[in-house]
């Protein structure tokens, strides 16, 4: 199969892997076996940059001996947006899905939780959600803190 793609496309594929290679590495090391058949596609993709005329955006380490991006490619690289973009948005919702978890726990005890419908779990952590929502909203983390047993505020 052959895959035709205009240098605009190109670009656009060069940012996508630049957003998959940020899910992939961020949190792990790049050596990961299991990273490897996509670290070697990104590798065949960055292969044709200076065909595509993006020479000036990445370009192969002698020292490393791989294709790597160039400084002005991290300059101009959309994708960081779009990436801190996500990261924003899933630090909020994670943080108020865990939050209206452990509160629906402490409510009905985490057999009877257990024990719930996933229909009838999600409604009762939805239950809490919403006043994490006004809590963020408009403290952000400012009012966030963490009470040991007793209720001693650290």
């Amino acid at each position: 199969m052959k895959i035709e793609i205009s240098k605009g496309e190109y670009k656009i594929l060069l940012h996508v892997l630049e957003m998959a290679d940020w899910i992939l590495t961020s949190h792990k090391s790049k050596d990961e076996k299991r990273h490897k058949p996509y670290r070697k596609f990104e590798q065949k993709i960055f292969s044709l940059a200076d065909v595509m005329g993006y020479g000036s955006l990445i370009e192969y380490s002698k020292d490393y001996h791989e294709y790597m991006p160039t400084r002005k490619y991290e300059d101009t690289c959309s994708a960081m947006e779009f990436i801190e973009e996500f990261e924003n948005e899933s630090f909020w919702d994670e943080l108020i899905d865990r939050l209206a978890e452990r509160d629906t726990i402490l409510e009905v005890g985490e057999a009877e939780f257990k024990a719930l419908k996933p229909i009838d779990r999600i409604s009762k952590v939805d239950e809490h959600k919403e006043k994490y929502y006004d809590e963020f909203e408009k403290y952000g983390v400012g009012r966030i803190g963490i009470v040991q047993k007793g209720n001693k505020h650290i």
